[in-house]
């Protein structure tokens, strides 16, 4: 739904800032209502609104809370872009490292951020918490999703881009103008040219490589922190009940020795 002005998107607005679970029976109401007022188009695209997956409304909150974190991503993700261009093109200097770095620190910001507002909204599952970061890097660079998360309204997590955002269709920067040269002269440069070219498109796939094998980690290991804490749970379980059984063996035994007692008694009364 666009960003028009006026009272209905202010509680479209409200609608994206309230609890996932309490999403549909809210835009039903502010469908039925916008119908009631004669406003039919309205209330079309209020009832066609998607109820956000808990991670898209863990990423709209952040989005509301800290706007200007939001334009640091999107800015860095048009950095990246442009960086991505030159790199491929072959021209030098393009910035390529600083911008994916950049674009890093911003994701990372975002993404504690977000693991923020579910901690203290009780929602922060392990998968949920997976998805921030690939949802904020296709939001740099993918302007559809960038466009929904500025205004906080994200519908769903998004995949993380592929080749920092991909390449189809953008055209290569072109190269700085060279002055006429020899035949052989520009072979060579032509030949060196391509060489770089080539040094930039791995070191590109490099990166796209670690940063993949940083994400893979990162699941990893939250997984085996999630286990773990399921092993100590179950082991605090299994605590909790080996001493309700000591309590009930311990009760169990004076019982038992207050019994001896009184079986010793009534035959010292009986001798």
């Amino acid at each position: 739904m666009g960003r028009k002005r006026g009272g209905s998107d202010q509680e479209v607005d409200r609608l994206y800032a309230s609890p996932p679970e309490e999403f549909i029976a809210a835009r039903d109401e502010l469908a039925k209502r916008l119908k009631a007022e004669g406003k039919s188009g309205a209330a079309a695209e209020v009832q066609g609104l998607r109820r956000p997956t808990v991670a898209a409304w863990a990423a709209n909150q952040v989005a509301r809370q800290r706007p200007a974190d939001v334009a640091e991503l999107l800015a860095a993700g048009a950095e990246l872009h442009k960086a991505q261009r030159k790199a491929l093109s072959g021209v030098k200097g393009g910035g390529f490292r600083e911008a994916m770095e950049r674009r890093r620190k911003a994701v990372v910001a975002l993404v504690k951020a977000a693991e923020e507002v579910l901690r203290e909204a009780g929602k922060g599952s392990a998968s949920t918490v997976d998805a921030l970061q690939p949802t904020f890097e296709a939001a740099s660079v993918d302007e559809q999703a960038g466009d929904a998360l500025k205004a906080g309204r994200l519908a769903r997590e998004r995949a993380a881009p592929s080749g920092f955002g991909g390449v189809t269709g953008l055209e290569v920067v072109a190269a700085p103008a060279e002055k006429p040269a020899p035949l052989v002269k520009k072979m060579k440069q032509d030949e060196a040219a391509r060489a770089e070219q080539e040094a930039a498109r791995r070191e590109a796939r490099e990166l796209e490589k670690q940063a993949a094998d940083a994400r893979r980690k990162v699941m990893r290991v939250k997984a085996s922190a999630a286990r773990a804490q399921e092993r100590a749970d179950r082991l605090a379980a299994e605590a909790d009940k080996a001493r309700a059984m000591a309590r009930d063996a311990a009760r169990e035994l004076r019982e038992a020795e207050a019994e001896a007692r009184r079986a010793e008694a009534r035959a010292a009364r009986s001798v």
